[in-house]
């Protein structure tokens, strides 16, 4: 790893010191994971891009035409949440929703709902999650092979029922 020098007006450099101290990262961590999400953004396709451009503008319209922020206001929070579906309705493909061959899929499911729901969740709860350990793990044990998952996995024992694992057991009844 490089250093690097710069120098930084008072202004920013006072913002960034409470974004550092807010986050409880260093400011040279805080600046790096800054300059890093820059870069994702920039790498993003240009619908993914104009569509995150057009939902920064949205919070401050929001504002001046609700009179509250969409996140003190439920008035304003779901004409938030209104905007962006009908932003997103403007993007949205014709065809078929089915997927095809997931290569990097984690779940068995292919309900674009549950899929939803369940990104959402993993990024609240770990930003860095599609580029951490733990995906790659997940991904890895999703795409073995089936047999490999039920069998010798100690994951799959785990997640097995009783039954399955011991099938020369009778079943206990109740009386």
């Amino acid at each position: 790893m490089q250093r690097l020098k710069i120098a930084l007006p008072d202004e920013l450099r006072a913002r960034l010191d409470a974004a550092s101290a807010k986050s409880g990262q260093s400011v040279a961590e805080e600046i790096r994971s800054r300059v890093e999400a820059s870069f994702a953004r920039e790498a993003a396709d240009k619908p993914s891009a104009d569509f995150l451009a057009d939902l920064a503008l949205m919070p401050a319209e929001i504002e001046l035409e609700t009179g509250a922020a969409w996140h003190v206001h439920a008035g304003s929070h779901a004409t938030f949440t209104r905007a962006i579906l009908s932003r997103l309705l403007r993007f949205k493909p014709k065809g078929s929703m089915t997927f095809g061959p997931r290569p990097h899929a984690t779940v068995s499911t292919d309900d674009p709902n549950d899929l939803g729901v369940l990104i959402e969740a993993r990024l609240h709860q770990m930003p860095d999650f599609s580029t951490s350990p733990t995906r790659r793990l997940m991904e890895e044990e999703h795409q073995r092979p089936r047999a490999d998952r039920t069998m010798g996995s100690p994951w799959a024992l785990l997640h097995t029922p009783q039954q399955q694992r011991k099938p020369d057991q009778p079943k206990k009844r109740g009386k």
